[in-house]
């Protein structure tokens, strides 16, 4: 055996493990996968054979020469009894034995229903393997068939849409042309707009001026006015106030005990309408005329 136990494990599988072990002539088929590869390198490091004078031998565990097994057999025949220890290690044997050949049956059993399943398997695969070239085939075919259609409808609709961007482009044509003309047409209509336009605003501007001459002789009627009234207003203003002074004076002189108070008093309302016709008048006016 060349291969170590790491590539036993590695590069093959427990079915192949256990074929190798059948070969060999392995009892112990159970366990792990690596405990059947020990197994197998076990027993191959047990068969090889060494180099002896004389003739070669090997050594195997379940093969032996006949002048060393037979008298072994019957040494160990002559030795177990039927009763007694002796007797239950005799029963004992036999039923390994029994076991051992039922095990093997059982072995051969399975190997030959794995092979026939092997086969069967097989089988299968192959009559898959033509279907799938069938199917292949057929698909290659469907392949085929679809590109030329695909060539057919592209070739058709690159002819519509080259008939499509042909009309298009009529449309486009006949479009801009109208455009043009309603765009002229609409040119006029707002020259003769702006026209009306310019001719609106001269009128409202001399309006505008008009308007502007009668307000400002109506401003310069009403200051007239104001001014003459407020004059007259003024004279009669004073008037009233001159004759309010003589009152006063006439009042004072006939009051004897209070005419010193009255006359401070009198001074007193002198000097405020002083004051009012020097400042206040002056301001009224001035602010009723300008304002």
């Amino acid at each position: 055996m060349s291969e170590t136990f790491e590539e036993l494990v590695t590069n093959h599988t427990r079915r192949e493990l256990e074929e190798m072990a059948m070969k060999l002539g392995v009892e112990t088929l159970g366990g792990t996968k690596s405990q059947l590869a020990e197994s197998i390198l076990d027993f191959s490091q047990k068969a090889t054979p060494k180099i002896v004078v004389g003739p070669v031998s090997w050594e195997h565990p379940r093969e032996a020469t006949p002048t060393t097994e037979k008298p072994k057999a019957a040494a160990k025949a002559q030795f177990l009894g039927k009763t007694g220890v002796m007797g239950k290690i005799s029963a004992a044997n036999k039923t390994s034995r029994e076991l051992e050949k039922a095990g093997k049956e059982i072995r051969e059993e399975g190997i030959r229903k794995m092979t026939a399943g092997v086969a069967e398997f097989n089988k299968g695969v192959a009559s898959q393997e033509k279907e799938n070239k069938e199917a292949v085939a057929m698909i290659n075919s469907g392949i085929r068939d679809i590109q030329s259609a695909t060539d057919k409808m592209a070739s058709k609709m690159r002819h519509e849409a080259r008939e499509m961007v042909e009309d298009g482009s009529r449309r486009l044509t006949a479009g801009l042309s109208q455009f043009n003309s309603d765009l002229s047409s609409q040119i006029d209509e707002n020259k003769e707009a702006a026209t009306k336009l310019n001719a609106g605003a001269k009128e409202i501007h001399a309006s505008m001026e008009k308007m502007s001459g009668e307000f400002q002789k109506a401003g310069r009627e009403i200051r007239e006015e104001g001014s003459r009234n407020l004059h007259k207003g003024l004279a009669e203003f004073e008037r009233s106030v001159r004759s309010q002074i003589k009152e006063n004076q006439k009042a004072a002189s006939k009051i004897g005990s209070g005419a010193v108070e009255l006359q401070g008093k009198i001074s007193t309302f002198q000097g405020e309408i002083h004051r009012y016709q020097e400042q206040d008048l002056k301001n009224f006016v001035r602010d009723f005329y300008y304002g």
